[in-house]
């Protein structure tokens, strides 16, 4: 892989999405444009005690990717079911920032001067429209001094309490509003693309291989837009494919199309250029 994949800033994304009742998808993926495309991933079962601990399975998605990243300057963001101090410890190790949304219930104080007690931190605001930022103290038992970036804004079901090792404030806030293209990712490999959910994939390592086919459609896809094609797949007036099914389609119709085997190899998503691999997304 082409050690200068992202570009000089690169956001990435620590989920976990369940496939089915049987197995679970741990990933670290890139956010390119409007989607998320995976990076480094586990399959996990999804009702079974796993062999190796958490934190240990999300070191070892870090430990793959990071020697490809290390000219960016890499932000890790993930949501509450996947936020700990060890995270925040794996972030610094690599030299990552981090943009982590954290539980209510974990305790806080803030620094006033002198630093106040130990509070929930779903005590710190208590209806939409309010916000907060400022530096505190999270975690009573394993202490870390960070910046809060508090946030409930009317439109939003619940608060945002984000924590960042850098500065607070609207930007924080904003970068982190863009892990909710994760969700659109999920939506084109379940109900609106693929419809994982009705598939009948027993086998984890074919799973693996179609995590990998995310990067080839998202690229097709990219490149059906580039190329100013949507309108031959899609309704002029609405976008009702989303990016999975429109790379589907422009595939389909460039197989129609060749003429050889040779004019199939402008499809693949990845091309050697000397020693190295490169993948490209262009809208």
């Amino acid at each position: 892989m082409d050690s200068n994949l992202p570009a000089k800033r690169a956001f990435l994304v620590l989920d976990c999405t369940p496939f089915d009742e049987r197995m679970t998808i741990v990933y670290l993926g890139l956010l390119i444009h409007s989607r998320v495309l995976p990076l480094a991933w586990r399959v996990m079962p999804a009702q079974q005690q796993w062999s190796e601990r958490q934190w240990e399975i999300v070191k070892s998605l870090l430990d793959q990717v990071a020697p490809h990243l290390e000219h960016s300057d890499c932000t890790l963001l993930a949501d509450r079911g996947l936020v700990g101090w060890p995270l925040v410890q794996l972030c610094r190790a690599q030299h990552w920032h981090y943009l982590l949304c954290v539980r209510r219930e974990h305790t806080y104080r803030r620094w006033m001067g002198r630093w106040t007690a130990w509070r929930p931190l779903g005590q710190l605001l208590i209806k939409p429209g309010q916000q907060w930022c400022g530096r505190v103290q999270l975690w009573r038992e394993q202490t870390l001094e960070t910046h809060l970036s508090a946030v409930w804004g009317r439109a939003y079901q619940e608060v945002w309490l984000l924590i960042s090792d850098r500065p607070v404030g609207r930007q924080r806030i904003s970068e982190y509003a863009v892990r909710m293209r994760v969700e659109a990712t999920f939506q084109d490999s379940k109900r609106r693309g693929w419809n994982l959910e009705a598939s009948r994939i027993t086998d984890r390592s074919r799973l693996d291989r179609l995590l990998l086919a995310l990067w080839w459609v998202t690229h097709l896809a990219a490149a059906c837009l580039h190329h100013g094609h949507r309108q031959r797949f899609d309704r002029p007036d609405w976008r009702d494919k989303g990016i999975f099914r429109l790379g589907r389609l422009w595939l389909l119709d460039i197989l129609r199309r060749a003429r050889n085997a040779g004019a199939l190899l402008r499809c693949l998503p990845f091309r050697r250029q000397g020693t190295t691999w490169r993948f490209a997304v262009r809208f």
